[in-house]
């Protein structure tokens, strides 16, 4: 199975070329780590086993948070930390995303396009939750995540996926917290 490294080796250079007005210093270093890593670019460790004396060579890792391969470990443990910081009741993934059409003007206009896009899936998710008959007068919390591709990291594909609780904290006029209202299980 090719890796991520492996694919962008092959695509990004033709990435790169075709919308080099578009890509940002950072997603171009990030990028170059990602090519790079444990190819012997960034250099190697020869170790010698010391019981029958063969040798291996391991090309250095790029260290990149991003990158799947140098990030899993630390990914895993910042996906552990952030699961204990969730609340003891039920939660839901809702994404949104856009249509190719208007991931092209996304792709141009990163920025504005990204806030207009958490701006309106985030608004989204309170109208859903303001109109739902158990929520009223309800705070809803929720946090979400970008992602500018899919499953193939040569298609540009942005959409926000969110971590939505199922409720929200009833609030008194001041306010102030009352009490946990929770949403049926199929509420989204």
């Amino acid at each position: 199975m090719p890796t991520v490294a492996e694919a962008l080796r092959q695509f990004a250079p033709a990435y790169l070329q075709q919308h080099a007005d578009s890509i940002s210093v950072a997603e171009d270093k990030v990028l170059g780590a990602f090519t790079r890593c444990r190819t012997g670019a960034l250099g190697g460790v020869h170790y010698q086993c010391g019981g029958c004396g063969s040798d291996h060579w391991v090309g250095r890792s790029c260290g990149n948070r991003h990158c799947p391969n140098c990030g899993h470990q630390r990914t895993q443990t910042w996906i552990e930390t952030q699961a204990a910081k969730l609340m003891p009741v039920h939660h839901f993934l809702v994404t949104f995303t856009v249509p190719r059409e208007i991931g092209l003007v996304l792709r141009v206009h990163q920025r504005d396009g990204y806030r207009c896009l958490f701006d309106a899936s985030s608004q989204s998710i309170r109208d859903v939750g303001a109109a739902t008959k158990s929520l009223k007068g309800c705070q809803l919390g929720f946090f979400g995540v970008l992602h500018t591709w899919g499953r193939d990291p040569a298609v540009y594909h942005p959409h926000v996926h969110y971590v939505v609780p199922g409720g929200g904290v009833k609030l008194d006029e001041h306010g102030h917290a009352l009490s946990w209202q929770s949403t049926p299980k199929n509420f989204l």
